[in-house]
């Protein structure tokens, strides 16, 4: 019996290394959660952004410009070391993958921080909302990338 329970002990230990680890978005509590960067509470909760290392830990952030800064001003993590990214559609609050989603952009649009990019899950409203406002560019992941944020200026 004592040999069994050994086995069966190590062919689950086995079976949890094997396991891939899964990046799913975290629940955002605005009564303890603060912006890696600029230690804000994360309040307006539709501009929350996430950021996961392979190694699983998770970075959160008030603002999509906070979580570039973390990343190309601090490089407090390497591009390589990113497993995911995650936004949130403005409107519905629904987390999207960062390089799935699509953005609108001026810099007079309000986002917690001033970065004024505004983050939608369907293309469409993107450029509705641009409509909207009479101004604004629109981007896809790639283009974000690009972005000058306001510390490159």
């Amino acid at each position: 019996m004592k040999k069994l329970s050994s086995l069966l002990i190590v062919v689950f230990l086995l079976a949890a290394c094997g396991k891939e680890q899964s990046f799913e978005p975290a629940k955002i509590n605005p009564e303890v959660d603060v912006c890696e960067i600029c230690n804000m509470s994360i309040a307006e909760e539709n501009f929350a952004t996430q950021l996961f290392s392979k190694d699983g830990d998770v970075y959160k952030f008030d603002d999509i410009g906070c979580m570039y800064e973390f990343i190309y001003k601090d490089k407090r993590i390497a591009e390589k070391d990113i497993a995911k990214q995650y936004v949130r559609d403005m409107e519905s609050g629904k987390w999207l993958e960062a390089k799935e989603a699509h953005y609108a952009y001026n810099k007079g649009f309000w986002t917690p921080m001033a970065y004024g990019v505004v983050v939608f899950e369907k293309q469409a409203d993107a450029e509705k909302y641009l409509k909207e406002q009479g101004k604004g560019e629109l981007y896809d992941f790639k283009q974000l990338s690009q972005h000058k944020w306001g510390w490159e200026k």
